[in-house]
Protein backbone atom coordinates (compact mmCIF):
# COMPACT_ATOMS: atom_id res chain seq x y z
CA UNK A 1 0.00 0.00 0.00
CA UNK A 2 2.55 2.23 1.26
CA UNK A 3 4.64 1.42 -1.94
CA UNK A 4 1.87 2.77 -4.38
CA UNK A 5 2.00 6.06 -2.35
CA UNK A 6 5.84 6.50 -2.53
CA UNK A 7 5.78 6.04 -5.93
CA UNK A 8 3.07 8.68 -6.45
CA UNK A 9 4.74 11.11 -4.21
CA UNK A 10 8.56 10.21 -6.44
CA UNK A 11 6.81 11.04 -9.20
CA UNK A 12 6.28 14.83 -8.23
CA UNK A 13 9.85 14.73 -7.85
CA UNK A 14 10.88 13.70 -10.60
CA UNK A 15 8.24 15.31 -12.68
CA UNK A 16 10.94 18.07 -13.30
CA UNK A 17 12.89 15.78 -15.04
CA UNK A 18 11.12 15.55 -18.51
CA UNK A 19 9.88 18.44 -20.80
CA UNK A 20 7.62 18.73 -23.62
CA UNK A 21 6.68 21.65 -26.26
CA UNK A 22 3.66 24.18 -26.26
CA UNK A 23 3.04 27.30 -28.82
CA UNK A 24 1.04 28.61 -25.81
CA UNK A 25 1.11 28.55 -21.98
CA UNK A 26 -2.49 27.45 -21.53
CA UNK A 27 -1.79 24.66 -24.11
CA UNK A 28 1.29 22.84 -22.41
CA UNK A 29 -0.75 23.24 -19.22
CA UNK A 30 -4.03 21.64 -20.76
CA UNK A 31 -1.81 18.84 -22.04
CA UNK A 32 -0.40 18.11 -18.16
CA UNK A 33 -3.81 18.14 -17.27
CA UNK A 34 -5.17 15.92 -19.93
CA UNK A 35 -2.67 13.30 -19.39
CA UNK A 36 -3.15 13.30 -15.63
CA UNK A 37 -7.05 12.52 -16.11
CA UNK A 38 -5.88 9.74 -18.19
CA UNK A 39 -3.42 8.08 -15.73
CA UNK A 40 -0.57 8.97 -18.36
CA UNK A 41 2.12 10.06 -15.96
CA UNK A 42 4.84 9.55 -18.48
CA UNK A 43 3.18 12.46 -20.99
CA UNK A 44 2.28 14.79 -18.06
CA UNK A 45 6.17 14.36 -17.41
CA UNK A 46 7.45 15.28 -21.08
CA UNK A 47 5.35 19.26 -20.34
CA UNK A 48 7.92 19.81 -17.69
CA UNK A 49 10.66 21.99 -17.81
CA UNK A 50 13.75 19.91 -16.99
CA UNK A 51 13.34 16.08 -18.00
CA UNK A 52 14.88 13.21 -19.21
CA UNK A 53 13.51 10.87 -21.64
CA UNK A 54 14.31 8.13 -20.14
CA UNK A 55 11.54 8.18 -17.06
CA UNK A 56 9.04 5.57 -17.48
CA UNK A 57 5.66 5.43 -15.95
CA UNK A 58 6.28 4.93 -12.01
CA UNK A 59 3.11 3.11 -12.18
CA UNK A 60 4.29 0.25 -14.78
CA UNK A 61 6.20 -1.91 -12.54
CA UNK A 62 6.05 -5.89 -12.28
CA UNK A 63 6.96 -6.36 -8.56
CA UNK A 64 3.45 -4.10 -7.85
CA UNK A 65 1.22 -5.58 -10.23
CA UNK A 66 1.84 -8.95 -8.29
CA UNK A 67 1.29 -7.27 -5.03
CA UNK A 68 -2.63 -8.25 -4.93
CA UNK A 69 -3.39 -4.82 -2.57
CA UNK A 70 -1.21 -2.53 -5.20
CA UNK A 71 -3.34 -3.85 -7.89
CA UNK A 72 -6.75 -3.05 -6.43
CA UNK A 73 -5.57 0.67 -5.65
CA UNK A 74 -4.39 1.16 -8.93
CA UNK A 75 -7.52 0.31 -10.24
CA UNK A 76 -9.54 2.64 -7.68
CA UNK A 77 -6.83 5.35 -8.70
CA UNK A 78 -6.99 5.05 -12.26
CA UNK A 79 -10.96 5.29 -12.18
CA UNK A 80 -11.04 8.12 -9.63
CA UNK A 81 -8.32 9.50 -12.37
CA UNK A 82 -10.72 9.63 -14.80
CA UNK A 83 -13.60 11.24 -13.32
CA UNK A 84 -11.21 14.64 -12.31
CA UNK A 85 -12.04 18.13 -14.29
CA UNK A 86 -10.21 21.12 -14.83
CA UNK A 87 -10.88 24.33 -15.50
CA UNK A 88 -8.30 26.52 -17.30
CA UNK A 89 -8.16 30.13 -16.64
CA UNK A 90 -6.58 33.25 -18.13
CA UNK A 91 -2.97 32.65 -18.39
CA UNK A 92 -0.77 35.61 -17.59
CA UNK A 93 2.45 36.59 -19.88
CA UNK A 94 5.25 38.39 -19.00
CA UNK A 95 7.67 37.65 -21.64
CA UNK A 96 9.35 33.93 -21.46
CA UNK A 97 7.64 33.39 -17.90
CA UNK A 98 4.07 32.81 -17.44
CA UNK A 99 1.35 31.73 -14.87
CA UNK A 100 -1.64 29.65 -16.25
CA UNK A 101 -4.05 29.00 -12.76
CA UNK A 102 -6.41 25.59 -12.85
CA UNK A 103 -8.93 24.56 -10.68
CA UNK A 104 -9.49 21.03 -10.23
CA UNK A 105 -12.25 19.22 -8.70
CA UNK A 106 -11.70 15.69 -7.80
CA UNK A 107 -12.61 12.55 -5.99
CA UNK A 108 -11.72 12.73 -2.53
CA UNK A 109 -10.61 8.82 -2.35
CA UNK A 110 -9.35 9.36 1.64
CA UNK A 111 -12.51 8.00 3.43
CA UNK A 112 -12.38 4.65 1.65
CA UNK A 113 -8.37 4.47 2.49
CA UNK A 114 -9.22 5.42 5.99
CA UNK A 115 -11.82 3.21 6.79
CA UNK A 116 -10.34 -0.15 4.36
CA UNK A 117 -6.75 0.26 6.58
CA UNK A 118 -8.62 1.00 10.01
CA UNK A 119 -10.75 -2.47 8.97
CA UNK A 120 -7.62 -4.33 8.04
CA UNK A 121 -5.68 -3.50 10.93
CA UNK A 122 -7.98 -5.13 13.35
CA UNK A 123 -8.47 -8.31 11.29
CA UNK A 124 -4.64 -8.78 10.51
CA UNK A 125 -4.21 -8.67 14.21
CA UNK A 126 -6.12 -11.64 14.19
CA UNK A 127 -4.99 -13.14 11.55
CA UNK A 128 -1.16 -12.86 12.43
CA UNK A 129 -1.69 -14.64 15.80
CA UNK A 130 -3.04 -17.50 13.33
CA UNK A 131 -0.03 -17.71 11.32
CA UNK A 132 -1.35 -16.06 8.25
CA UNK A 133 1.57 -15.44 5.24
CA UNK A 134 1.98 -12.27 3.08
CA UNK A 135 -0.12 -14.01 0.77
CA UNK A 136 -3.34 -14.18 2.99
CA UNK A 137 -2.42 -10.41 4.11
CA UNK A 138 -2.58 -9.19 1.02
CA UNK A 139 -5.40 -10.66 0.25
CA UNK A 140 -7.00 -10.02 3.30
CA UNK A 141 -6.44 -6.62 2.55
CA UNK A 142 -7.71 -6.19 -1.53
CA UNK A 143 -11.30 -7.72 -0.43
CA UNK A 144 -11.66 -5.00 2.16
CA UNK A 145 -11.14 -2.40 -0.19
CA UNK A 146 -12.71 -3.50 -2.59
CA UNK A 147 -15.57 -4.14 -0.37
CA UNK A 148 -14.88 -0.47 1.17
CA UNK A 149 -14.82 0.78 -2.51
CA UNK A 150 -18.55 0.13 -2.37
CA UNK A 151 -19.40 0.70 0.71
CA UNK A 152 -18.01 3.38 1.17
CA UNK A 153 -19.10 7.16 -0.18
CA UNK A 154 -16.09 9.10 -1.55
CA UNK A 155 -15.98 12.83 -1.43
CA UNK A 156 -15.33 15.41 -3.91
CA UNK A 157 -12.32 18.13 -3.76
CA UNK A 158 -11.43 20.50 -5.18
CA UNK A 159 -7.96 22.59 -5.45
CA UNK A 160 -6.89 25.77 -7.48
CA UNK A 161 -2.83 25.31 -8.29
CA UNK A 162 -1.24 28.28 -10.35
CA UNK A 163 1.89 26.68 -12.82
CA UNK A 164 4.83 28.75 -13.52
CA UNK A 165 5.71 28.71 -17.19
CA UNK A 166 8.48 29.39 -18.63
CA UNK A 167 10.08 29.44 -22.59
CA UNK A 168 12.58 26.46 -23.00
CA UNK A 169 14.09 26.78 -26.84
CA UNK A 170 10.81 28.65 -28.39
CA UNK A 171 8.52 26.05 -26.93
CA UNK A 172 6.84 26.81 -23.59
CA UNK A 173 7.29 24.34 -20.60
CA UNK A 174 5.97 24.09 -17.09
CA UNK A 175 8.62 24.98 -13.91
CA UNK A 176 9.08 22.91 -10.92
CA UNK A 177 5.95 23.52 -8.72
CA UNK A 178 5.84 25.71 -5.66
CA UNK A 179 5.65 23.72 -2.05
CA UNK A 180 2.55 24.00 -1.43
CA UNK A 181 1.32 23.22 -5.48
CA UNK A 182 3.34 20.59 -5.47
CA UNK A 183 1.17 19.29 -2.06
CA UNK A 184 -2.07 20.07 -4.00
CA UNK A 185 -0.98 18.25 -7.15
CA UNK A 186 0.18 15.06 -4.68
CA UNK A 187 -3.24 14.58 -3.46
CA UNK A 188 -4.84 15.31 -7.02
CA UNK A 189 -2.63 12.36 -8.55
CA UNK A 190 -3.70 10.21 -5.24
CA UNK A 191 -7.51 11.19 -4.77
CA UNK A 192 -6.22 12.46 -1.51
CA UNK A 193 -4.67 8.61 -0.57
CA UNK A 194 -1.62 10.24 0.10
CA UNK A 195 -3.00 12.89 3.06
CA UNK A 196 -5.05 10.14 4.19
CA UNK A 197 -2.35 7.90 4.56
CA UNK A 198 -0.39 10.96 6.56
CA UNK A 199 -3.76 11.60 8.77
CA UNK A 200 -4.54 7.79 9.57
CA UNK A 201 -5.30 7.18 13.12
CA UNK A 202 -4.06 11.04 13.77
CA UNK A 203 -7.27 12.40 14.35
CA UNK A 204 -6.16 13.41 17.67
CA UNK A 205 -3.22 15.09 16.76
CA UNK A 206 -3.51 17.97 17.65
CA UNK A 207 -4.83 17.02 21.38
CA UNK A 208 -0.44 15.22 21.55
CA UNK A 209 -0.11 16.63 25.05
CA UNK A 210 3.77 15.97 24.64
CA UNK A 211 4.15 18.94 22.60
CA UNK A 212 1.75 21.23 24.82
CA UNK A 213 3.36 24.53 24.73
CA UNK A 214 4.11 26.01 28.33
CA UNK A 215 1.15 28.33 28.29
CA UNK A 216 -1.10 25.83 28.50
CA UNK A 217 -4.28 25.87 30.48
CA UNK A 218 -5.29 22.92 32.27
CA UNK A 219 -8.57 22.23 33.09
CA UNK A 220 -9.56 19.77 35.38
CA UNK A 221 -12.74 17.60 34.27
CA UNK A 222 -14.50 15.45 36.86
CA UNK A 223 -16.14 12.14 35.85
CA UNK A 224 -19.63 12.15 33.48
CA UNK A 225 -19.02 15.97 32.12
CA UNK A 226 -18.28 16.34 28.38
CA UNK A 227 -15.55 17.90 26.87
CA UNK A 228 -15.25 19.75 22.99
CA UNK A 229 -12.39 19.47 21.36
CA UNK A 230 -11.69 20.67 17.81
CA UNK A 231 -12.76 17.49 16.28
CA UNK A 232 -14.61 15.38 18.58
CA UNK A 233 -16.11 15.59 21.71
CA UNK A 234 -15.33 13.27 24.86
CA UNK A 235 -16.78 12.19 28.08
CA UNK A 236 -15.44 9.29 30.68
CA UNK A 237 -18.05 7.63 32.08
CA UNK A 238 -16.80 5.56 34.67
CA UNK A 239 -13.93 3.82 35.46
CA UNK A 240 -13.18 0.53 36.94
CA UNK A 241 -9.97 -1.32 38.37
CA UNK A 242 -9.25 -5.42 37.31
CA UNK A 243 -6.89 -8.01 38.50
CA UNK A 244 -7.79 -9.85 35.07
CA UNK A 245 -9.49 -9.28 31.36
CA UNK A 246 -12.17 -11.57 30.58
CA UNK A 247 -13.28 -12.80 27.18
CA UNK A 248 -15.30 -15.74 25.58
CA UNK A 249 -12.94 -17.01 23.31
CA UNK A 250 -9.38 -16.20 25.20
CA UNK A 251 -7.53 -17.34 28.22
CA UNK A 252 -8.23 -14.65 30.96
CA UNK A 253 -5.41 -11.85 31.04
CA UNK A 254 -4.08 -11.93 34.46
CA UNK A 255 -2.38 -8.73 35.49
CA UNK A 256 1.55 -8.83 36.20
CA UNK A 257 2.27 -8.81 39.93
CA UNK A 258 2.41 -5.91 41.51
CA UNK A 259 0.12 -4.27 38.48
CA UNK A 260 -3.64 -3.39 37.60
CA UNK A 261 -6.23 -3.00 34.68
CA UNK A 262 -7.52 0.53 34.46
CA UNK A 263 -10.83 0.06 32.44
CA UNK A 264 -12.07 3.96 31.49
CA UNK A 265 -15.55 3.46 29.56
CA UNK A 266 -15.67 6.61 27.47
CA UNK A 267 -18.39 8.13 24.74
CA UNK A 268 -16.83 10.46 21.98
CA UNK A 269 -18.55 11.74 18.92
CA UNK A 270 -17.55 13.35 16.09
CA UNK A 271 -18.26 16.68 15.41
CA UNK A 272 -16.71 17.21 11.93
CA UNK A 273 -18.93 16.76 8.86
CA UNK A 274 -16.59 14.07 7.44
CA UNK A 275 -15.52 10.95 8.78
CA UNK A 276 -12.74 10.24 11.02
CA UNK A 277 -10.37 7.21 12.04
CA UNK A 278 -9.61 7.48 15.73
CA UNK A 279 -6.84 5.58 17.68
CA UNK A 280 -6.70 5.94 21.11
CA UNK A 281 -3.12 7.08 22.11
CA UNK A 282 -3.78 9.40 25.15
CA UNK A 283 -1.38 8.88 27.92
CA UNK A 284 -2.92 8.17 31.75
CA UNK A 285 -0.68 10.01 34.07
CA UNK A 286 -1.16 9.00 37.96
CA UNK A 287 -0.47 10.84 41.47
CA UNK A 288 3.18 10.22 41.13
CA UNK A 289 3.21 11.76 37.62
CA UNK A 290 4.25 8.30 35.85
CA UNK A 291 2.43 7.91 32.19
CA UNK A 292 1.18 5.39 30.86
CA UNK A 293 0.28 4.21 27.08
CA UNK A 294 -2.78 2.50 26.68
CA UNK A 295 -2.67 -1.50 26.93
CA UNK A 296 -2.03 -3.26 23.60
CA UNK A 297 -4.28 -6.30 23.85
CA UNK A 298 -6.84 -4.52 25.33
CA UNK A 299 -8.95 -5.03 22.12
CA UNK A 300 -8.96 -9.08 22.74
CA UNK A 301 -10.92 -8.34 25.83
CA UNK A 302 -13.66 -5.28 24.77
CA UNK A 303 -16.03 -4.71 21.98
CA UNK A 304 -14.32 -1.36 21.88
CA UNK A 305 -10.92 -0.10 22.61
CA UNK A 306 -11.22 2.47 19.94
CA UNK A 307 -7.85 0.99 18.24
CA UNK A 308 -8.44 2.66 14.74
CA UNK A 309 -12.33 3.28 15.03
CA UNK A 310 -14.20 4.73 12.13
CA UNK A 311 -16.48 7.71 13.71
CA UNK A 312 -19.15 8.71 11.68
CA UNK A 313 -20.19 12.58 12.11
CA UNK A 314 -22.47 13.23 14.79
CA UNK A 315 -22.83 9.80 16.12
CA UNK A 316 -21.68 9.08 19.69
CA UNK A 317 -19.63 5.49 20.02
CA UNK A 318 -18.99 3.74 23.30
CA UNK A 319 -16.12 2.27 24.32
CA UNK A 320 -13.24 1.71 26.72
CA UNK A 321 -9.15 3.08 27.27
CA UNK A 322 -7.31 0.29 28.92
CA UNK A 323 -4.37 0.61 31.10
CA UNK A 324 -1.71 -1.48 32.81
CA UNK A 325 -0.32 0.51 35.64
CA UNK A 326 1.43 -0.43 38.70
CA UNK A 327 -0.59 -1.05 42.15
CA UNK A 328 -0.06 2.07 43.93
CA UNK A 329 -1.10 3.74 40.91
CA UNK A 330 -4.08 6.55 42.15
CA UNK A 331 -5.65 9.79 41.25
CA UNK A 332 -4.85 9.50 37.45
CA UNK A 333 -6.26 11.00 34.67
CA UNK A 334 -5.97 11.35 31.03
CA UNK A 335 -4.69 14.00 28.95
CA UNK A 336 -5.96 15.99 25.93
CA UNK A 337 -5.32 19.48 24.05
CA UNK A 338 -7.72 21.66 22.15
CA UNK A 339 -6.37 22.55 19.08
CA UNK A 340 -6.09 26.30 17.67
CA UNK A 341 -6.40 27.32 21.48
CA UNK A 342 -4.55 27.53 24.99
CA UNK A 343 -6.54 24.77 26.58
CA UNK A 344 -6.15 21.63 27.52
CA UNK A 345 -8.00 19.12 29.89
CA UNK A 346 -7.02 16.35 32.45
CA UNK A 347 -9.70 14.01 32.14
CA UNK A 348 -10.46 12.15 35.68
CA UNK A 349 -11.92 8.78 36.67
CA UNK A 350 -13.76 10.57 39.53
Amino acid sequence: MKRVVSLALALILALSLVGCSGSKPDTVVTTFCSAVQAFDFEKAATCMENGSEDLEDPYDDAEMEEDLSSEQVMTYLKECASKMTYKIGESKVDGESATVPVSFTYVDAGPVITSALGEYITQAFAMAFSGADDAQMEELFGNIFMEKTKSVEAGSATADVTFNCVKVDGDWKIASFSEEDEEAITNILTSNIASAFEGFGDAFDDADVEDAPENTVWHDVPLGQEVELATIKICVTGCEEKNELKAEYFEPKVAQEGTKFVVFSVVIENITKDSLNFDNDLVLTDSQGRNYDPYSDALWYFDETFSYTDLAPNIAKSGVFVYNVPADSADYYLSVLKADTDDGYHLYAK
